[in-house]
């Protein structure tokens, strides 16, 4: 049974490598948009880097979560135009966002725009030999929207695990998100002996929530450095619960 399924695991290893796999070459600038009362309109350019023309489709959502899930909805809060584009190669298409709702918000809100490629006949289809995959593009955009009076505020506490790894707690205290780049274990020394990129979403924590970073353990660490948005901020390790000065 055990050399039925290595055989079964080559045969779908070799299957896989007999597939090319192709996908839109598309970049966007900027990767973050931020709006407010004074300041409700903003551009995004789209840009195609590829050799055949690419079909796009944009809508806004609501940007929530759940439980540290995250949930989509709709909205009619932004305005995206147009909403289908194609970008020609090597050109750029300059997308324009809104904002309806003009009320002061006690609370940030937070949206994304979400592009996604439509299927579209290319030139090149008829070039592809049997077994070629395209993977259509799917990319999005946050959107934050400030509220009347921002006030920021981030509590972090220490503590570590039954393994030895340190976990380090953050509560965001504020009104507005708090995006963690990096976490670095740093040595007497000031030297980083270990560090936790976060990308995407999940850096990303929303006014009220509590996240919790696993760091590996090391004997020699003595406190913790945290990039974000805001500039650097330094956790003293031997703190039961200490505030990021």
């Amino acid at each position: 049974m055990k050399r039925f399924f290595q055989q079964l695991g080559v045969l779908l290893l070799v299957t896989l490598w007999s597939y090319s796999v192709r996908a839109a070459d598309v970049t966007l600038m900027p990767v973050t948009v931020r709006l407010d009362r004074a300041n409700d309109r903003a551009t995004v350019q789209v840009m195609n880097n590829g050799q055949e023309p690419v079909l796009m489709q944009a809508e806004a959502i609501a940007w929530n979560r759940v439980g540290g899930i995250d949930v989509d909805g709709p909205t009619n809060d932004l305005i995206v135009n147009p909403p289908v584009f194609t970008v020609q190669p090597g050109q750029t298409q300059v997308l324009r966002l809104g904002l309806r709702r003009n009320q002061e918000l006690a609370q940030e809100g937070t949206y994304r725009i979400v592009l996604r490629e439509v299927p579209m006949p290319r030139p090149s289809d008829a070039l592809n030999v049997a077994g070629s995959v395209r993977v259509l593009v799917a990319l999005r955009v946050p959107v934050y929207v400030a509220p009347a009076q921002v006030r920021r505020g981030e509590q972090w506490k220490l503590s570590r695990a039954a393994n030895g790894e340190l976990l380090a707690e953050v509560a965001n205290t504020g009104n507005v998100h708090l995006k963690v780049a990096e976490l670095r274990l740093q040595g007497e020394d000031g030297q980083a002996v270990a560090q936790v990129a976060q990308k995407g979403g999940q850096a990303v924590i929303f006014p009220g929530e509590q996240r919790v970073f696993r760091l590996p353990a090391h004997a020699q660490a003595t406190q913790v450095e945290v990039q974000t948005e805001q500039g650097l901020q330094k956790v003293a390790i031997n703190d039961g619960a200490a505030a990021a000065r």
